[in-house]
């Protein structure tokens, strides 16, 4: 009688998991990445950069909404060891950005 032979062995194979997280994580931090960039631009005195500044004062608090979204999704992967712990660190160092941002420097117009 043989034993049946699997042509990849669980260590070795392919991780759906680890393919699904290493592209949805970055996918969904992109837009996040973008309003953390455009937050910690420096302001100018342009009436039309101010304007257009008055928005990007609303999406810093959704951004750190988004940013703890973020890091609720990179839980599962982390936890189901798919991915390593270091996946926090892009969300968490954006949403400490963002909050810095928010804390120390007065939000654009005000």
């Amino acid at each position: 009688m043989t034993t049946p032979t699997h042509p990849r062995s669980p260590r070795g194979g392919l991780r759906i998991g680890t393919v699904l997280g290493a592209c949805l994580l970055p996918t969904i931090e992109a837009p996040l990445a973008f309003v953390t960039l455009v937050q910690l631009m420096p302001r100018g005195d342009d009436a039309v950069e101010f304007d257009a500044a008055q928005e990007f004062a609303l999406l810093s608090n959704l951004g750190m909404g988004w940013a703890i979204l973020c890091l609720v999704l990179t839980l599962p992967f982390v936890k189901t060891r798919r991915l390593r712990p270091w996946w926090y660190a892009p969300p968490l160092a954006m949403l400490l950005a963002l909050a810095a941002r928010l804390l120390f420097f007065p939000p654009y117009g005000s």
